[in-house]
């Protein structure tokens, strides 16, 4: 059999096997639509401590947040608006990745101060430190930008996916008028970080920091345990 021949018999095998199969699935396209699919794998980090959102997408303003009430105040420059700086109650800010405090550079008046205790439990930290050792407050980073050298580092930042995963490690924050310990937990509005590790999560999803957290007011030493029977969730795939 020559070449020609055995071309056309597999292009002649190949028709028939196309039809067979596109009548097959079109004479039955009714029982596939009809088949459910099955359920999507819903991630949740579940805790029986307090959680807040902080909407830090905006490039153009800082969102204030003071942990003791949970307000959230804006301010359009760290550097320029000194005034609200000053007046206003607040702990940390944050715009985007960056997460400065009320105290060092930012506000020299401020007293807030933080240390990074790393990938710990987050309910094993239960006392405030005696000794206030290793905090740190706002100072000049290279170029002259603001930085806090506990907070700076808080994430991972993805090249393949160019996307943002938390470190996920537990500070604790003297705010002057208390104590917070804080993790964060999630940098996506509405999605699980989990979704973002191998597929790219849009900018416009991105920033809103979910943060866990316990704030005692001064006086108290030991923070509230972790109230298990009633768990806030967060991270939900939609």
């Amino acid at each position: 059999m020559n070449s020609t021949a055995k071309t056309f018999l597999v292009l002649l095998g190949a028709t028939v096997f196309f039809n067979v199969m596109f009548y097959y699935l079109s004479s039955n396209i009714e029982d596939f639509e009809n088949l459910p699919l099955p359920p999507k794998k819903v991630e949740r980090y579940e805790t029986g401590n307090p959680l807040i959102k902080v909407d830090a997408q905006s490039r153009d303003t800082w969102a204030l947040l003071d942990f003791s009430t949970g307000q959230i105040h804006r301010v359009e420059d760290m550097e320029k608006d000194v005034a609200p700086l000053q007046k206003l109650n607040w702990d940390l800010a944050f715009q985007r990745t960056k997460i400065v405090t009320n105290g060092g550079v930012t506000n020299p008046k401020g007293p807030v101060q933080v240390k990074n205790l790393g990938q710990v439990d987050f309910d094993q930290v239960e006392q405030v430190p005696a000794a206030r050792t290793d905090f740190k407050q706002d100072d000049r980073g290279w170029g002259g930008s603001i930085v806090n050298k506990a907070l700076v580092d808080w994430y991972i930042y993805r090249t393949r996916t160019h996307n943002v995963e938390s470190k996920k490690d537990v500070y604790l924050i003297d705010t002057g008028d208390g104590f917070v310990k804080m993790k964060i937990i999630n940098y996506y509005c509405e999605r699980p970080e989990s979704d973002c590790q191998s597929m790219m999560c849009t900018r416009d999803e991105a920033a809103c920091l979910t943060l866990e957290y316990r704030y005692i007011p001064n006086g108290e030493n030991t923070f509230p345990a972790s109230t298990i029977e009633q768990p806030q969730t967060a991270q939900v795939t939609h």
